[in-house]
């Protein structure tokens, strides 16, 4: 008997509809959240990006590692495949921006995106109590794409310049740091690098191998990775590993031994200690303290 997984939508609550490349979609929070009794269930978006702005209420956002409650305002972006759920006040009023994770990565927007590539594959929060002109800037600008969508208006360079400078400044506001125009030319290597993770993770390649993908030497690509995310490759590698293992453990009914071999361990005895030495908990312990429906901790 298969394990209960969690679901993976475009939107939430709509399955079997593929993404256009060009996919915009943009929504009250009210709307939907209303439909749910205010409770969004463990789901993914494989194809999409989202940012939930938060304008007044609360929420808590459950995700691979923890369960984190905000309040207004705040902000949510939620990578492509991030398993998420979100339990909202009642009345809580904000945005919800969709949109095809292609877009995303458009070559049209790579250099006003800097700091979005920064962000990993987990949901990242963050308040924006502290940077007001950063919560009206996002407001201001959503509810005129709002207007723009709801006249029909294509995905042209108008609608693509707008979305481009709402994900700029929630990214911006994520990282913490002004935006950056560096120009070192370590970007490219380690954007190609952290594709080529999240296609091959399970498949346990060497750093070595990963370089031979990429064209570059262990050495170069090290180099790269510690300059601009403070971890060397192999880590990067792990933290992949254990997200996807955190993803399952937290919203999935599958064993920790299912979860060890679809994670490409041979051995789920190893996946065990290899989870205990980079968490410092067992698989078991995190399941039951993150897993969904559990009461979030203080």
């Amino acid at each position: 008997m298969q394990a209960k997984s969690f679901s993976r939508y475009t939107l939430y609550g709509e399955q079997g509809i593929s993404v256009p490349s060009e996919f915009v979609h943009l929504e009250r929070i009210r709307d939907r959240a209303t439909l749910h009794e205010w409770t969004i269930e463990p789901h993914a978006h494989p194809q999409m990006l989202q940012l939930l702005l938060l304008q007044s209420g609360g929420v808590t956002l459950y995700g691979e590692e923890s369960a984190q409650r905000l309040e207004a305002p705040a902000q949510v972006i939620v990578p492509p495949s991030c398993v998420h759920a979100f339990r909202f006040d009642a009345g809580a009023e904000g945005w919800v921006l969709s949109l095809a994770s292609d877009l995303a990565n458009d070559p049209r927007l790579v250099g006003l995106l800097a700091d979005l590539r920064q962000i990993g594959g987990s949901a990242v929060a963050a308040s924006l109590r502290a940077q007001p002109q950063t919560i009206e800037r996002l407001a201001w600008l959503l509810a005129d794409l709002s207007q723009q969508l709801g006249q029909g208006d294509v995905v042209g360079p108008a609608v693509l310049a707008q979305v481009a400078l709402v994900l700029a400044s929630a990214a911006q506001a994520a990282t913490h740091k002004q935006a950056s125009h560096s120009a070192n030319g370590h970007e490219p290597l380690v954007a190609r690098f952290r594709s080529l993770v999240e296609q091959r993770y399970r498949d346990h390649l060497s750093v070595g191998q990963y370089a031979v993908m990429l064209g570059t030497t262990a050495s170069t690509l090290t180099r790269a990775t510690r300059l601009l995310t403070g971890k060397a490759p192999a880590e990067i590698l792990h933290d992949r590993l254990i997200l996807e293992a955190r993803r399952n453990l937290a919203f999935s009914g599958a064993s920790v031994a299912q979860i060890a071999y679809a994670l490409g361990f041979a051995d789920p005895a190893y996946f065990a200690r290899f989870f205990k030495a980079r968490t410092g908990q067992t698989a078991g312990a995190f399941r039951r303290e993150r897993a969904w429906n559990s009461p979030p901790t203080a």
